[in-house]
């Protein structure tokens, strides 16, 4: 007799699997704040953590935080994202603009992003325009790159299709450069929403204050000034919220990845 075949996984069992690490970890650092066995001012009880938590929603500490790094990451990647397209496109088309453009752009990327801080302060100042333009800066190179890949490998019998259905340059780029490049291109969009979250965090803690529209400093400065005040549940709370708020807005990102590729296939 032949084995029976095994189940296939569902997307539940699939979770499940993944919410193993995330409790397991909770269930040791619940182990050492309630037994003593870890540093007590470091592996607080959950119970500690919960209640600065809720009074820090309560008072609005940590949701105004959460509130001014969603739009400042925002913000600052739809700009990067953006320009990064916008450039990518034609140096994707344009043999002769990538070996004007591309030399100085592949130097300029080998630059860290947080290496950028000192010159973009000095021409910016520590305030709200230099944060965006770093967050910026780290949705652009990846957009640019991948933007720029899809174009330039767009095979060509689909762009001699457009030559010989006399469509104009722009109605080419619209109706078959950019949905046949549409993958590498939404690849390149979550990369640089990644980047740019990670330069909205970097920016924040290492920058210092700044206020969106009065909405709060951010979670960066939330976390640097609860660790500048030893306040190691406060850490804990932004450190989750940090990871929750990033989580959500990967989703959206992916959401309006799948769906750009839907707009592709169609």
């Amino acid at each position: 007799m032949s084995a029976p075949p095994m189940a296939r996984p569902t997307r539940w069992t699939d979770r499940a699997r993944g919410a193993v690490i995330p409790l397991g970890l909770l269930a040791a650092w619940v182990a050492a704040g309630e037994t003593g066995l870890g540093n007590p001012q470091i592996f607080l009880p959950v119970s500690t953590i919960a209640a600065a938590a809720a009074e820090s929603v309560a008072d609005g500490g940590v949701t105004s935080a959460v509130f001014a790094t969603i739009v400042r990451a925002l913000t600052g990647f739809v700009l990067g994202a953006g320009l990064g397209l916008l450039i990518g496109v034609p140096l994707g088309l344009s043999a002769r603009a990538r070996g004007l453009v591309s030399p100085s752009l592949n130097a300029a990327r080998q630059v860290a992003l947080f290496a950028w801080i000192p010159l973009l302060s000095a021409w910016l100042g520590t305030g709200e325009t230099m944060k965006i333009a770093l967050i910026a800066l780290g949705a652009f190179f990846p957009m640019l790159l991948n933007a720029e890949a899809g174009c330039r490998q767009v095979p060509q019998p689909y762009r001699e299709v457009g030559r010989l259905a006399e469509l104009g340059r722009l109605a080419r780029i619209r109706w078959i450069i950019l949905p046949a490049a549409a993958p590498v291109i939404v690849s390149g969009l979550e990369m640089a929403f990644a980047t740019a979250w990670l330069g909205t965090i970097g920016a924040e803690y290492l920058i210092g204050t700044g206020y969106v529209n009065g909405a709060g400093d951010g979670l960066g400065v939330f976390l640097a000034a609860s660790r500048e005040y030893g306040r190691m549940d406060l850490v804990i709370t932004g450190i989750v919220a940090l990871a929750v708020t990033g989580f959500a807005l990967d989703r959206v990102i992916v959401f309006i990845s799948r769906s750009l590729s839907s707009w592709q296939t169609s």
